[in-house]
């Protein structure tokens, strides 16, 4: 019943989210805000994630009160519970087509979001060595937020180019 009324892609930003018939997000730019993004466990602790302990609840792993022990875990921008993320999201257009890989957004900031959804989630990490995976994840999502603000700071050079 469900393949009759809606469809599902199985690559790029709306991965294996259903999508009702009739409805394309990579033409609509509102759609940006329910684009995957996906957490993966680091290599250091993907051996140790214990499946018995995959009991959280979909509301817990959005509000980042939960660790993700599936390897891979897709989860939808408008879900996430984090005021970093939502203020980013609803921020104009920065590209006006909808790309493959990166949907709605650049590159930059997609890498930026994920650094996020990854410092939230170790954040919550509850084995031992969990405070040194946060904080090397969150000294790469600082420094991945500076290189997004500079980016758009034009440079002394360019300003005084654009002056003349």
């Amino acid at each position: 019943l469900l393949f009759k009324t809606a469809y599902y892609f199985s690559t790029g930003p709306f991965r294996r989210f259903w999508i009702r018939k009739g409805y394309d997000p990579r033409k609509d730019p509102e759609s940006r805000i329910y684009q995957s993004i996906d957490f993966r466990l680091p290599p250091s602790i993907r051996n140790s994630a214990d499946a018995n302990t995959s009991t959280e609840k979909w509301r817990d792993l959005c509000a980042f009160r939960a660790f993700p022990w599936k390897s891979q875990t897709a989860l939808q921008l408008c879900e996430l519970d984090d005021d970093y993320i939502q203020k980013e999201i609803k921020k104009p257009l920065e590209q006006t087509t909808c790309s493959c890989s990166t949907g709605w957004f650049p590159s930059h900031v997609i890498s930026t979001l994920r650094k996020r959804v990854a410092v939230r989630f170790l954040s919550v990490y509850p084995k031992p060595g969990g405070e040194y995976l946060w904080k090397s994840a969150n000294e790469r999502f600082e420094k991945s937020k500076r290189a997004h603000v500079l980016r758009k700071e034009p440079r002394p050079d360019e300003e005084q180019h654009a002056n003349r």
